[in-house]
């Protein structure tokens, strides 16, 4: 992983120490590159096969039974119209989830909105781009009950992320 990668995201999570370790993770034999806190560990993955995807479990979002995570897909798409078909379909996903209310601002860079997972609301945020024949998201899911200094966190830690992976 280069080092412009790695720099933006612990600059980002500048709530850790400067020795704060980054694991590097790639999907698609290496088309896709990040990075990301020790502390954020896989949580489940699929390196084979289309998708690919890799969901990093966040600590510290609060009471017991809170999840916050991370996660990366790719799909192989073969033009810009069936990125938008996958797209389409991952916006469709989100909208049936329990609870489901768009937010405020659903403008690129990215789609946010919040919905119901196990009877809490969470916040998610949403990421795409289309990359050499990849349809990429980053989504990012956390309690809105979480303590606002570590939401701060956790959101640089997921716009680095979908900086690194979507270039935007």
């Amino acid at each position: 992983m280069k080092m412009r990668h790695v720099l933006p995201l612990l600059c980002a999570l500048g709530a850790m120490p400067l020795a704060a370790h980054a694991t590097d993770y790639t999907l698609d034999d290496g088309a896709v590159q990040f990075s990301a806190p020790d502390a954020w560990t896989p949580l489940m993955e699929k390196h084979d096969g289309d998708p690919q995807f890799l969901a990093l479990q966040v600590p510290g979002a609060g009471a017991e039974g809170t999840l916050a995570r991370i996660t990366v897909t790719t799909q192989h798409v073969a033009d810009a119209q069936a990125f938008d078909q996958f797209m389409s379909e991952q916006v469709a996903k989100a909208r049936r989830l329990p609870g489901y209310t768009g937010g405020a601002s659903n403008d690129a860079p990215a789609r946010k909105y919040s919905a119901l997972e196990n009877k809490q609301r969470n916040d998610y945020a949403e990421y795409y781009a289309y990359r050499n024949g990849l349809g990429l998201q980053v989504r990012c899911i956390r309690p809105q009950s979480a303590p606002a200094a570590w939401a701060s966190t956790f959101d640089a830690g997921c716009s680095a992320i979908a900086q690194s992976v979507t270039g935007h």
